[in-house]
């Protein structure tokens, strides 16, 4: 108790280093406990709402209605307790007036939804869509119909062939999805009243949908399991309907939740190991100020272990104290989420910082402050009594073993980043990059600092009085000087690594080096309406390009192996399996495309395959669809079109360019293959001027009902909007660790202020003005933060190179004012922080310099 108790009083007596100790560290944990919080918040909304988000307990997936023997198996595995619900759901044009749009269908019995319901402005039954041809939409898609100025319901609305009413508007439905981000907007109409539309025709992507709710007390995963095994058992071959149960929308989900919050995560740490710095810097100040005194406890008696106590004391009990303006901190944080989130979490997610979040906090307080000044605390083995007699002997002398303890004491906290980063990133792999590459990073700008300060001294030798100073002020004091310069490097870096590939990510996504993005994308041109559909295209002030052929098949085979097997030791887990892709467009055309590029192998042949020949033909796979279910060149695929199968074989991989917008597909066929098979068409529309864009969208939709037309400039926008939004999100993360920096930077400048508040004295006594001590200061932080956000920015450059590589095929486009812009602000912010802390020294009297001797 006694070590306890002097530590306490120590503590009180230098309070001003135990204020800034606690807000270092309380900033960096701050966003580590509100970033966990989010992650279990959103986890734990997901796992209260998993029935309702699938609104059933099962749920069989399709692209054609079950039949009547599926149908029957399927109530036999479920029994005769459970209730059913239909839903079909695809694509197609609305049309009000002169106003057309691509809308999200989805054609409901009176049955669904069996979880969850609609809650409707007019409180209309669902069973009317049933009776009449009406729907229900929300306001936002009227608004965009161009059905604000019209009475609220009874708005005619054209689908298809079939005029309905817009009976209602819903405020919620039952269909949850983890975003609100959407393509197109949801519209709900009765099964019943299909009929007549004309929506539904061959080739058509069309999902059928049967959800089952089942008795509570069900073994809902083993049904589940049941059930596919029976289909399996009963209708050989590929399976062609998908069974999912809420924990196949768990893992679904969770891997979505994971990408929002992982990055985050990581940032937050780099963000806590800043604070650290800082933290292990103000506490090796402290304890240089303490060797005399720990020396003279030591010459009357006390044993090293009671020093450590002592030591070890203190910091617990600020590590503790940290953690309670750090969860502080973080309910602010958390509940800035929902806005900085906003349209990509579920808007009724409760985002709330837990218990367990609380203790967690306060073991890392404790454990923390530990870890990151133990390279500073084994300095206390170098600390002899003799140095009350000579003060240079604990300086001076440092023996190998000194030398080998302090090199390994920071282990633990590069070990302890590591389990962090893992606990974070869900993955040693992950967590082991990652760490990697924050000590590779780390590295580059700690040998860089050095070299810089190093610098200084040459940079002294001048006759200008506050250069003089403020070099030598820097050189002398390289390790505070590394210090700063790191924690701003680091923030910067993440900061100005973002917007260079959201830059380019954004060019790509409008406008795409060497490539014309198309206006408008045409879906289900039905075969016997492709020459007419060309001859109506040639009236119109428009461009018709990329028409292009599209026949559904499934993949049986690959090498004699079946494709679809869960039994081919393909190493992936069973929810992996039980999601794997079985069916696939495929086309075929006599030249690539702009946007295409061979990569291995060689084109396909002009020669039209002949069905009588006997031999495989030509296949071109996409790079990334071949490495994601290990196709190579040479591989002989089987497949099953419209029932007849045909054996290819792999001549070439092409890279395709997505954001062209042009019909692509992941394989593509030697002439003469699909030529004679029903298909249907796809094709782009360019070189439409934007005020006849509407019009034309309308004549299409009027002269071709069942063709859908996707407006590539609103779908460029949203997905411009996701991007903005993720972006904002890392950019709030990375700004976190600029603060932790900056509260270092303050914490270290008010440190060195009044460490050198003699000098700063003497200078005053010799003529220097309060302008002149004041440049001094400007100076030397101003050159740290503009030395640091320069390197930082630099390896940025470097770092987002490679990542736009590797991720985005070089979309990395550098872009020079915003890192002008951060490069003055950080510079700026660096001066303005380090006067704030010195000027109370500052404004000192030289008088105390006389006083104080």
């Amino acid at each position: 108790m006694l070590w306890i108790s002097l530590g306490l009083k120590d503590l009180m007596k230098n309070r001003g280093f135990a204020l800034f100790f606690i807000l270092n560290l309380s900033v960096g944990l701050a966003g580590f406990i509100a970033v966990h919080s989010f992650g279990r918040s959103l986890n734990r909304h997901l796992d209260n709402n998993l029935r309702e988000i699938l609104t059933a307990d099962l749920l069989l997936s399709s692209n054609s209605p079950l039949t009547p023997e599926e149908t029957e198996l399927t109530r036999q595995v479920l029994g005769k307790d459970t209730s059913h619900a239909r839903l079909i759901r695809f694509y197609t044009m609305a049309r009000t007036g002169d106003n057309a749009r691509l809308v999200s269908v989805m054609a409901i019995d009176d049955a669904y939804p069996l979880y969850g319901e609609f809650l409707l402005e007019h409180g209309t039954k669902t069973t009317t869509l049933q009776e009449k041809p009406c729907v229900f939409l929300t306001r936002d898609t009227a608004h965009t119909l161009g059905l604000v100025n019209r009475a609220d319901t009874d708005s005619p609305l054209t689908l298809g062939n079939k005029i309905f009413r817009v009976k209602d508007f819903f405020i919620a439905d039952p269909d949850k999805s983890l975003t609100n981000v959407e393509l197109a907007p949801k519209l709900y109409m009765g099964i019943s009243q299909l009929e007549g539309t004309g929506l539904i025709q061959f080739g058509s992507r069309i999902r059928y949908q049967n959800f089952y709710r089942l008795n509570r007390k069900a073994d809902i995963p083993g049904l589940a399991e049941t059930l596919r095994q029976k289909f399996r058992q009963t209708f050989p071959g590929q399976p062609r309907i998908n069974v999912y149960d809420s924990r196949d929308v768990n893992q679904r989900l969770g891997r979505i939740t994971q990408y929002f919050t992982q990055y985050m995560g990581l940032v937050s740490i780099v963000a806590l190991f800043l604070a650290g710095i800082a933290t292990a810097y103000l506490f090796r100040s402290t304890l240089n100020l303490k060797q005399r005194e720990i020396a003279i406890l030591m010459s009357i008696g006390a044993k090293h272990w009671e020093i450590y106590l002592y030591i070890s004391c203190q910091l617990i009990i600020l590590g503790g104290l940290a953690s309670v303006p750090a969860v502080s901190g973080s309910l602010f944080l958390v509940q800035a989420f929902p806005v900085i989130f906003q349209g990509l979490i579920p808007a009724q997610a409760v985002l709330t910082t837990d218990p367990v979040t609380v203790f967690l906090a306060l073991g890392m307080g404790m454990t923390g402050s530990l870890i990151f000044c133990l390279p500073v605390f084994v300095r206390i083995f170098g600390i002899k009594p003799l140095s009350l007699l000579r003060p240079a002997v604990s300086a001076d002398k440092t023996t190998v073993a000194g030398h080998m303890i302090q090199v390994a004491s920071f282990g633990p906290a590069l070990f302890s980043f590591f389990l962090v980063s893992v606990f974070v990133a869900g993955s040693v792999r992950s967590a082991g990059f990652f760490t990697g590459g924050f000590v590779l990073v780390l590295t580059i700008l700690s040998v860089m600092g050095r070299i810089i300060f190093s610098s200084c001294r040459i940079l002294s030798f001048t006759q200008n009085l506050v250069r003089k100073i403020a070099f030598r002020n820097l050189f002398r004091n390289k390790q505070v000087s590394l210090a700063c310069f790191v924690t701003i490097a680091m923030g910067v870096f993440l900061i100005s690594i973002i917007p260079q590939i959201q830059k380019g990510l954004q060019n790509e996504i409008v406008q795409p080096k060497g490539l014309k993005i198309p206006v408008f994308f045409l879906v289900d041109i039905q075969e016997e309406q492709r020459t007419e559909f060309i001859e109506f295209m040639a009236h119109q002030n428009a461009d018709l390009t990329h028409i292009s052929p599209m026949v559904r098949g499934r993949i049986l085979a690959k090498n004699d192996q079946p494709f679809y097997d869960e039994d081919t030791g393909s190493g992936q887990s069973n929810s992996g399996r039980r999601g794997r892709r079985l069916e696939f467009n495929f086309s075929y055309r006599k030249d690539l495309d702009p946007s295409e590029t061979i990569v291995q192998g060689n084109p396909l042949s002009t020669i039209p395959w002949d069905f009588e020949s006997g031999t495989p033909f030509e296949i071109s796979v996409e790079a990334s669809f071949a490495e994601r279910y290990g196709i190579e060149m040479e591989d002989i695929i089987e497949f099953d079109i419209q029932g007849i199968p045909f054996t290819g074989r792999v001549v070439n991989l092409r890279k395709v360019r997505w954001n062209s917008f042009a019909p692509n597909f992941f394989l593509l066929f030697q002439d003469g293959v699909l030529n004679q098979a029903p298909k249907t068409f796809l094709a782009a529309i360019s070189q439409v001027p934007p005020a006849n864009r509407q019009a034309l969208k309308n004549q299409i939709v009027t002269a071709f009902p069942n063709v859908s037309v996707i407006d590539v400039t609103q779908m460029a926008g949203t997905l411009l909007t996701i991007t903005d939004r993720l972006s904002l999100s890392i950019r709030f993360m990375a700004w976190l660790a600029i603060a932790a920096g900056l509260v270092s930077i303050f914490s270290i400048a008010r440190h060195e202020a009044w460490k050198n508040e003699t000098q700063i004295n003497l200078l005053k006594v010799l003529g220097a003005d309060f302008r002149e001590i004041q440049a001094i200061a400007l100076l030397e932080f101003g050159f740290i933060g503009f030395t640091a956000a320069l390197f930082g920015i630099l390896l940025s450059f470097g770092c987002s190179q490679a990542v736009s590589w590797y991720f985005f095929d070089s979309i990395r486009q550098f872009d020079v004012w915003i890192c002008l812009a951060i490069l003055s602000l950080t510079t700026g912010i660096c001066m303005l922080t380090a006067l704030m802390a010195s000027r109370k020294v500052m404004q000192t009297k030289p008088i105390k310099l006389l006083a104080d001797n």
